[in-house]
């Protein structure tokens, strides 16, 4: 029998709203599974659930940390677990939505129990990682993570470099030990249409964010007291339009910026559902056909 299903693929695919129409068919309630959709503070520029889409299906784990909170994957972990035997025990389906591959991957393949990293090693590494020689850091502590993560991958450079400082052990030494894995049946889709089609999106849905006030949002977070190791402050778009309010970019470059890294972002989701595709019913897009598709699976596998 399925416990949940996951329905993920990169930035502006539509799957949000693909979740919706799922939930309302299945008498599902929405998850999430995306890192900065976690956070309070940029909800336009993060693409949260409006209040429509919250009366219409219950949504939970959006905008719920604050200034001085920290998500990570262990605890997101921890939280769906419980989130998906409750909702299960009330007759319904947990749908799980997002991009965050980590969170995914940990979900469905198991969580490693690393040691919790002291506030002042994290604020060690990070300062490490502001350096211009950051990954010749990180090869002389953890030459294992500087082998497997690309030297632009700044954050698991960060996350790798924290947990070697903190307890003497690479990152991946951890990860090998055995894992603490929930016993869920998971059903999982993907949404992948055209890559011309998801960056033309992501193009307009930036332009409609800008009406819709997300500089408002990044000016008034460059206003409030949120940890300077927190995630949210690299929202994509955040830097670019934060660097256009500190006057170092024209508003024009900085919408430009931005909409590269998003579509730099939904390159990377790309190639990460690759490398899953076997694990995962991929659609070119949501129509009457995937959607009666994916509740077919999902029903077979109740039964």
């Amino acid at each position: 029998m399925v416990d949940a299903i996951i329905l993920t693929g990169p930035t502006a695919s539509g799957k949000s709203k693909a979740a919706i129409e799922l939930a309302r068919t299945l008498k599902g309630e929405i998850i999430n599974a995306d890192s900065m959709q976690l956070y309070r503070h940029l909800p336009i520029l993060t693409a949260c659930p409006t209040d429509a889409d919250k009366t219409l299906i219950s949504h939970h784990l959006y905008e719920i940390l604050g200034d001085q909170d920290l998500g990570s994957a262990g605890w997101w972990y921890h939280e769906v677990c419980d989130l998906i035997t409750q909702i299960r025990n009330q007759g319904r389906m947990p749908i799980l939505v997002g991009g965050t591959g980590l969170y995914l991957h940990t979900l469905a393949h198991g969580l490693s129990e690393i040691p919790a990293v002291p506030e002042a090693v994290r604020l060690q590494a990070r300062e490490f990682a502001e350096k211009d020689n950051f990954f010749s850091i990180v090869a002389q502590y953890d030459p294992i993570a500087a082998q497997k993560l690309h030297p632009s991958d700044k954050q698991r450079l960060t996350r790798a470099l924290e947990v070697r400082l903190a307890t003497g052990k690479s990152i991946y030494e951890w990860q090998a030990k055995t894992l603490k894995k929930a016993n869920f049946t998971l059903a999982k889709f993907a949404l992948l249409p055209d890559r011309a089609h998801v960056y033309a999106n992501i193009n307009q849905r930036f332009d409609q964010m800008m009406i819709d006030g997300a500089l408002e949002e990044v000016r008034q977070l460059m206003q409030t007291p949120v940890r300077q190791d927190s995630p949210i402050l690299r929202a994509v778009g955040a830097p670019e339009l934060m660097a256009s309010l500190r006057g170092e970019l024209s508003q024009t470059e900085a919408i430009e910026r931005a909409k590269q890294s998003s579509r730099n972002y939904a390159k990377r989701q790309y190639t990460w559902l690759r490398h899953q595709a076997t694990d995962y019913t991929c659609f070119t897009e949501w129509s009457k056909s995937s959607l009666k598709t994916a509740v077919a699976a999902a029903k077979s596998l109740r039964n």
